[in-house]
């Protein structure tokens, strides 16, 4: 964790501004004010049980946010055979009794997923096939790609603020059965944000050219519905 901030600061931030010199136009600045107790300094007197609620539910729905959003991408620009191929994966996956050994295949899948999408995104198809596209389809299409990208800021916000929170836990004696389980999410969340960085780039090279809508800006924004396909 502590080598954390430099690492995604390198992946994402540098990165894209890289890319995009107006990259913190969407969001990739300091974020970590919208949650209550996660950013800057926290001590034990300040840090609260509802602060580590708040973290574990944002981190959450972040994870949801990017898995629903992950999945309808690359359903929308893979071929059918690689659809087939993760359908008979994931019915596998799910017929496994093994509660450990069942996420172990999702999560691979969803590893997967994230390096077709990735590959994708920084391929020169990715133009002819939102070409392709219709107009409710480009809708849709964006509105996954608004929602991945909240799923990245609310990670990058959540991991910029996750030491010091972890710190303040660490310190209240009255809250410490509670840090292992904040730990855990805390060390998620972190390996989510950098393993999901490659692709918010590819989203923002998309995003500048307007073959999509503009991505949000903030952590805080609503996400957009994603479909279903």
């Amino acid at each position: 964790m502590k080598t954390y901030s430099a690492l995604l600061g390198a992946l994402i931030v540098t990165g894209l501004a890289t890319q995009m010199p107006q990259a913190n136009a969407f969001g990739l600045g300091n974020l970590t004010s919208a949650i209550p107790g996660v950013g800057g300094s926290a001590s034990a007197s300040t840090v609260t049980g509802s602060d580590i609620d708040l973290f574990i539910k944002t981190a959450q729905d972040a994870d949801t946010m990017i898995a629903t959003s992950s999945r309808y991408i690359f359903r929308a620009i893979e071929g059918k055979e690689a659809i087939a191929k993760q359908e008979a994966e994931l019915a596998a996956a799910n017929a496994i009794a093994d509660p450990a050994e069942k996420a172990a295949a999702i999560n691979k899948i969803r590893e997967d997923e994230a390096t077709a999408v990735q590959k994708a995104l920084a391929s020169s198809d990715i133009q002819q096939k939102l070409a392709a596209m219709n107009k409710d389809q480009l809708k849709a299409f964006g509105n996954a790609a608004f929602t991945y990208f909240l799923g990245v800021l609310k990670d990058k916000q959540l991991a910029d603020g996750s030491r010091a929170l972890v710190t303040g836990v660490a310190a209240n004696p009255m809250l410490l059965p509670r840090l292992a389980a904040l730990k855990d999410v805390a060390t998620s969340v972190s390996a989510q944000a950098v393993s999901t960085a490659k692709i918010g780039e590819g989203l923002v090279r998309l995003s500048s050219t307007g073959k999509i809508a503009a991505l949000p800006k903030s952590a805080s924004e609503d996400q957009k519905p994603v479909e279903t396909l």
